[in-house]
């Protein structure tokens, strides 16, 4: 843990991490975990280093200082797959790509008249995503 500086927290196993610590409702592992642990540690979601902040106060100030390095999200194989190597809005890493594509869907896709003009096709998604689902309960 020192090598890299990180907080305290579980070691995890090699593959799974700290997967087979976690309980059936993680946020109660973790609140208990921060009793032993303090309020920042880190843990091992599978081979993916995880920190997590279990104040209120300390969220804050860790979203308000470090929101840069923070805005990123961790790829894998299967999501470079589905978002160009990350060039879509919801994977591109935070930088001049990001800004331009999310620029340009709040100019032009996310104005009220654009919206409005959608209505019909997003409830006709809503209703053929909720029927698929009703269809699959009933088998």
């Amino acid at each position: 843990w020192k090598r890299y500086r990180l907080p305290l927290g579980l070691r995890g196993l090699p593959i799974v991490g700290n997967l087979l610590d976690i309980g059936a409702v993680r946020f109660r592992c973790f609140s208990e975990w921060s009793k032993q642990y303090g309020p920042i540690m880190s843990m091992w979601f599978r081979s993916t280093l995880n920190v997590i902040v279990c104040s209120t106060e300390l969220a804050k100030e860790v979203l308000k200082e470090h929101d840069q390095k923070l805005a990123d999200r961790p790829r894998s194989r299967s999501a470079e797959k589905f978002c160009r190597n990350g060039q879509d809005l919801i994977w591109a890493d935070y930088g001049p790509h990001y800004v331009k594509v999310r620029k340009v869907c709040t100019l032009e896709l996310f104005t009220p008249k654009r919206l409005e003009s959608l209505r019909a096709v997003r409830e006709d998604e809503v209703t053929a995503r909720v029927d698929s689902i009703s269809r699959i309960k009933a088998q």
